[in-house]
Parts: C-alpha cells; structure tokens; sequence
C-alpha cells in the first residue's frame, strides 16, 4: 500500500524534520514503514509472494510479521538465524517445515516457533498453493530491507540461479548481513570475519546507499 499524498502531508506537520533524519538513521535507513507496508514482492526463483504486515517500525522493534504465498515446490535452503526466532503459521494449505534434521508438517491452526542458530527451511510440500505468515523476534528492519533487495534482483536477473548469489559479491555480502542468513558449515564460520570485514568496505565504497535506493526506498 503506497502512502498517499495527504498522509505524507500528515507525518511531516507531527514530526520536525530533525525527527524525521534521527529515524532513518538510526533505523539503518529503513523506510519500509512509509514505502513497503503491504506491498507485495515476487521471487520467481523460489516462487514466493511475501507481504510485510507489520514492519518493525510498526511494532516499536518487537517483531516483523510477514505473510508469504508459497507455490508448489518453492521454498528456500537450510539455513539459521543468529539474533531472531521465526515463527510459522499456516493460513492455507500444509507448510511444511525442516527443522534439525526433522521434516515437520503444519496445518491451519497449529504454530512452530524456530529458536536462533537452529538450521532450518520452510517449503510447500504439496501440489497447490499455500499461505503461511512468519513472524520475526525481535523486529528485523535489516531483513525487511534483505526480501526486497533480494526479491529485486532476482526478479531483474542479477542473481546466479538457483542459489540467488547476486553477480555483485557487495551486494552479496550486505544481503548476508541484513537478513542474518547464517549457514552452518566451517566454511562459512572461518569466512565469517573476513565477510564483516568486506562489508564495511562495501558501506564504505557507497554499495549499500545504491542497494537501499534501487530496491528498498525506490
């Protein structure tokens, strides 16, 4: 849902314009709460429609709450998250959820709570479409700003494939690290310095400002 002119109008007659730069500052320059609530972002690759209901802006930073239509066979690779659980909630259809090496089927009615660094994965085990809403705890602006970055440059074909690496390995490194998608192999946990590193040069050298402005602010 686009913000209408008046309620444009509206925010900046309550808020001072010294108000208004501290936010997007310190939200990482988020504005998922003014451009993205309700809008709808398409990955063709793992066939997902996801809809941000409530940005954490919205919830004060308690969660982000985001409700994604899965296509059959879509889903996404095993993964984990270091600094928020992941709550799952069928609406339509069987969610299927791996968790821990076991394969986990949910229903309308029934919740799944992942905790942090539990590798997981949700997919669409059946043959037509479900719903499903994940709810993120804490609230997650940098992964907010992760699903349309991500979902853009797929859809723009700037990704490798199947594995939906960007062609930019900056643009890769700042999506590792606004989305908090850790993978669980020795690999990954020696790189993992030498990621952090690359991506305060990626701020440095200006990719993370073109980033939020192609996909995220737009």
């Amino acid at each position: 849902m686009e913000c209408k002119n008046n309620q444009t109008i509206s925010f900046f007659s309550k808020a001072s314009i010294t108000i208004y730069y501290h936010f997007i500052k310190e939200n990482h320059i988020n504005l998922f709460y003014f451009y993205s609530m309700g809008h709808t972002y398409i990955n063709p690759i793992t066939k997902e429609r996801a809809t941000i209901l409530k940005t954490s802006a919205q919830t004060d930073g308690a969660f982000t709450y985001i409700e994604v239509e899965l296509q059959p066979g879509g889903g996404n690779p095993i993964h984990y998250h270091q600094y928020f659980t992941e709550q799952f909630e069928p609406i339509e259809g069987t969610l299927g959820v791996h968790h821990l090496g076991k394969e986990i089927r949910l229903k309308p009615g029934q919740i799944f709570k992942v905790p942090v660094i539990d590798n997981h994965r949700f997919y669409n085990p059946s043959d037509r479409p479900i719903v499903f809403r994940a709810k993120l705890e804490p609230g997650q602006p940098g992964f907010e700003n992760f699903m349309a970055a991500l979902f853009g440059l797929v859809s723009d074909g700037k990704t490798f494939g199947t594995n939906q690496i960007p062609f930019n390995p900056f643009y890769a490194i700042i999506l590792l690290k606004w989305g908090d998608t850790q993978v669980d192999s020795l690999f990954f946990k020696l790189f993992k310095p030498v990621l952090m590193m690359l991506y305060t040069l990626s701020r440095k050298l200006g990719y993370e400002k073109k980033l939020l402005h192609k996909y995220v602010i737009g």
